[in-house]
């Protein structure tokens, strides 16, 4: 889908949900008119019309006991679709453009910048919701924010820091720490991160999936956009990636294999791919890709020393819902009653300091304990705030990043020319977004 029409799709989004709740509006203001001699009638016909009501949420996985513990307590019913993750982005926009969908979406951050317009999702800070009372315990709640930040359109479920998934057996026998706090210290240095690399690289093994490993990482420290639409990943700490990723390319560190499809799972078979820097959620996948290593990797911080957000699931109200009072009180009921989330943080801070949760081990990682760890970098990470432009600017940045590598000049000098070829680029989208 080219970049103007998926630009435009949103558009059209966002005037078809503002006309059909505009008219809905109308037809409830006329409604509330009509006299009626039958008050006491209604009033029992709406009690009884609240035993039968039934909640739809569409997600990619099911939240099993905690819809059963729900309907048991309030007697609402809810009915979950789920959905191929990768067919969730397009199945909700379908449905959302077409003025009907769900009442709850399971939403994943990689896709939720798109509906940060206003009037596709409820604002959770009006009547009768007040959302704003959980402002103090959600981690990521300036993450779920429209573009003008005067509507919270989602509350985040779980959050998924960054880390550093390493083969423990392999650092110790090259001579490198190798326990997760003392690795997780040595890799806070770049040096030291291509010194691993490059020894490695001798035996064939590989560290590094792209040249952009790195700068993803601290790239996700500051998001792409001020509150202006200013592309803003910049500063040291970005150039001392640049620099990281030229090394990498001059010297031929980098794999080229992905971690998330066959030939990154055929890699890390071989031993040939001995480190990943990913979200934590990605724990899961390694363990099922290669059973067989069991007790052979370890999990440490995200390298230079840094708490960067890998990514987070979000849960937010359809504003067609019929049931809106209803799918709030769902949706408070998940986000606080969790009491373990596997591989990610629960974003109910209060959540995070349950023994229950806090005292998981992982076999598959030698039996260690990563979750206070990931709590750690979970309330230090910075959630920004996502929009509509999110998912073309990262094309533009990887183009930006490959180009660079061709090019002789200095890490700033590289920043600030991928700056302006990115903002030139998306002028337009820019302006109708800030008018």
């Amino acid at each position: 889908m080219g970049k103007v029409f998926k630009f435009a799709l949103i558009l059209a989004l966002v005037f078809s949900l503002t006309l059909s709740i505009a008219c809905n509006k109308r037809f409830e203001d006329v409604e509330g008119t009509t006299d009626t001699t039958d008050n006491v009638g209604q009033e029992a016909q709406i009690e009884a019309t609240k035993q039968d009501v039934e909640i739809e949420m569409w997600g990619w996985f099911s939240f099993g006991g905690s819809i059963s513990t729900f309907e048991e307590k309030t007697g609402i019913k809810v009915k979950e679709k789920i959905i191929p993750f990768h067919e969730c982005k397009n199945e909700y926009m379908k449905a959302l453009a077409n003025g009907t969908g769900p009442d709850l979406l399971v939403f994943d951050s990689s896709f939720f910048g798109q509906y940060t317009v206003n009037n596709i999702l409820e604002n959770l800070l009006d009547e009768p919701y007040k959302a704003e009372k959980y402002k103090g315990d959600i981690i990521g709640w300036e993450s779920g924010f429209s573009l003008d930040n005067k509507q919270l359109l989602s509350l985040s479920y779980s959050t998924a820091p960054y880390i550093t998934m390493y083969r423990e057996d392999i650092m110790r026998e090259n001579g490198f720490p190798s326990e997760p706090e003392e690795f997780g210290k040595f890799i806070e240095h770049p040096d030291n991160i291509l010194k691993v690399s490059k020894k490695l690289k001798e035996q064939g093994k590989f560290i590094f999936q792209y040249p952009t490993d790195i700068t993803d990482i601290v790239g996700a420290t500051m998001g792409y956009f001020d509150e202006e639409f200013n592309y803003i990943r910049e500063g040291e700490m970005y150039a001392k990636a640049i620099d990281m990723a030229q090394e990498m390319y001059d010297n031929d560190l980098i794999s080229n294999k992905n971690f998330w499809n066959d030939t990154g799972k055929k890699a890390v078979n071989e031993d040939k791919l001995v480190m990943f820097f990913l979200a934590s959620y990605a724990m899961d996948e390694l363990e099922k890709m290669a059973p067989d290593q069991k007790g052979k990797w370890r999990v440490t911080t995200s390298p230079l020393g840094i708490a960067a957000w890998g990514s987070d699931t979000r849960l937010s109200i359809n504003a067609h819902s019929e049931h809106k009072e209803e799918t709030w009180k769902l949706i408070e009921h998940l986000v606080t009653s969790v009491n373990w989330t596997v591989n990610v943080v629960p974003s109910y801070i209060p959540a995070t300091t349950y023994n229950e949760y806090l005292s998981q081990q992982k076999d598959f990682f030698g039996g260690q304990n990563v979750y206070p760890m990931l709590v750690d970098l979970a309330i230090n990470m910075n959630q920004y705030k996502l929009t509509p432009l999110d998912e073309e600017v990262r094309e533009l940045y990887l183009k930006g990043i490959w180009q660079s590598l061709l090019d002789t000049k200095n890490s700033h000098d590289k920043i600030e020319q991928m700056r302006k070829e990115i903002e030139k680029e998306l002028e337009e989208e820019k302006n109708v977004l800030l008018e």
